[in-house]
This record gives structure tokens, sequence and C-alpha cells, in this order.
């Protein structure tokens, strides 16, 4: 992989409110409790999951995301398996990294999440990603003409849709052939909403970026000093995470973050990183 680097903090000192409050203008709340990573498969819903932050794209955090994916993407080599671990029921990452990697692999916690990837796949979900294909299209500057042929080439390289926990070990429930083999991994607003402990936290961080080959990618992305989050009318705990223990986890996870060859960006609470895994453990 050549040589690439860029380290952008993008603080407004201002900003007094987070963007990344997940609340939608319309939606009062069904109750005051707030769910926590132990009761998610039966609070999860993946449809309004969608409808609340990618049917419109204008979540802050969400728009920063496919907007900054893209960029990472250009700038790496090429691969040849990938997976995006806490998928939930989204296919951006996917499409982001389709003409950098020959095989995707998908992974998610919760079945409901897993069925939606499946639909996905199989074109049975009544989902429309047109927005989301458009945004993307646009920063990677390839127009609207082809959305459609972009959704289906992105299909053509998944492989397979696994069950994942990012508390177990191994994390995914995969072949042996592909555990602690993929050229690339993928996280994005999943570790800090399964972890309840900055100790459950660095556990979960190092049992996913074990499923880096050494010498690999981790690209994760996530908000920082959040304590919770809400869509379809629920509010969803969060680990208050700060940089310090971001940097912290990734460290002890084997993972490059002192180097040059990593880009990090942090916008109002919203980070995502891109480094590179030890060859060793050494």
């Amino acid at each position: 992989m050549g040589k690439w680097y860029e380290r952008i903090r993008m603080i407004d000192e201002n900003e007094t409110d987070r963007a990344f409050k997940f609340v939608h203008s319309g939606m009062a709340f069904e109750t005051d409790m707030i769910v926590g990573p132990d009761k998610l498969e039966s609070n999860f819903d993946s449809q309004s999951y969608l409808w609340d932050f990618y049917q419109h794209i204008d979540d802050p955090a969400m728009q920063m995301m496919i907007m900054l994916l893209p960029i990472i993407a250009e700038r790496i080599d090429c691969y040849d398996s990938l997976l995006d671990f806490g998928a939930g029921p989204t296919i951006h990452v996917s499409v982001v990294f389709r003409n950098k990697v020959n095989n995707i692999y998908l992974a998610d916690y919760l079945p409901q999440n897993r069925n939606e990837l499946l639909r996905w796949t199989t074109g049975q979900s009544l989902f429309d990603w047109t927005p989301v294909l458009k945004m993307i299209a646009s920063v990677e500057g390839s127009g609207w003409l082809h959305l459609k042929e972009m959704e289906q080439y992105t299909k053509s390289k998944i492989r397979s849709i696994f069950h994942c926990n990012c508390h177990a070990k191994p994390s995914i429930s995969a072949p042996e052939i592909l555990q602690n083999n993929f050229d690339i991994v993928v996280s994005i607003f999943c570790l800090e909403y399964c972890s309840k402990s900055e100790m459950e936290y660095k556990e979960a961080v190092r049992n996913v970026a074990d499923q880096v080959k050494p010498g690999g990618l981790f690209v994760m992305g996530g908000v920082l000093e959040e304590t919770w989050c809400s869509f379809g009318g629920r509010k969803f705990t969060c680990l208050y995470l700060t940089e310090n223990l971001l940097f912290q986890a990734l460290r002890e996870a084997n993972l490059l973050v002192d180097e040059q060859s990593n880009i990090y960006y942090c916008s109002n609470g919203i980070f995502l990183i891109c480094c590179k895994k030890k060859t060793s453990n050494f």
C-alpha cells in the first residue's frame, strides 16, 4: 500500500448540541426507558432504523460517514476481502468499497438485521437505497446515471452474511478459513452501543480487530462523549467514549494508530479512523 497520510480534527468550539442525537423530529418516544445492549434484539426495529437515518440522510453523523468513507476507499489499494462487522440492516459500506475488494462479507448480531440484508441481496427488500447511492456517487464523481448498476455490482460481491458478537471470541460465526483473515474490517456506529463499560469496549475492539489479518486495515467510525441515541420512538444506551479511551483501545488491539499511514477525522464528536494492523504481536 502506498503512503497516505491525513490527520484532521474539525471541532466547532461553539457547538453545544451534539449532531449525533438521533432524534426524529416528528417522533414522540413511546417510553422513557432506555434500551441497553442486552435488550437490543427485542427492541431494535430494522425498518425504523433505515427510515429514520437513510431515507433522507438528514442526520449530520450519517452524512459525514457516507461522504468520508468513499475518500478512504479511494486512498487504499485493492484487496481480496472485506468484513462489515455490525453492518446492521445497511449496505453503504459495501457500496463504498465495491471497487476495492473481490469478496464482501456482512455480519450482524441481530437476526432482523441479517434478514433485511438477505432480502436486499435477493431483491426482496422494500427499502429504497437511491438517496444513499446518489450521495456516494456524488462523492465518487460518477454521476447518477448508473445507480442500479452500482447496486447490482455491489450485490455481486456479497459472499455471505454471518452472525457476529463483539464480546465473543471468535467474534463471527464463519468458516475457519475466514477467521482472523480479512484484508479489511469495517465497523461503523457499532461497538460503543454494544458495550456497558470501558473494559467491555476494549474487549469488543480487540475481538473485532482480531478478524483483520496481520498488516490489514481496520476502519471504524463512531460517536464520542454521548450516552444515548434514539430512533423509532425508542432510546438506546451508548457508552460514554472519550478520544483517549478510543485510541487506548485501538493500540491495545495491535492497531498502528500512531503511524503516518493512518487517516483520522473527527468533527463534532463523530470520528472515522483507518489504520493498519501490526504484522506481528511483538
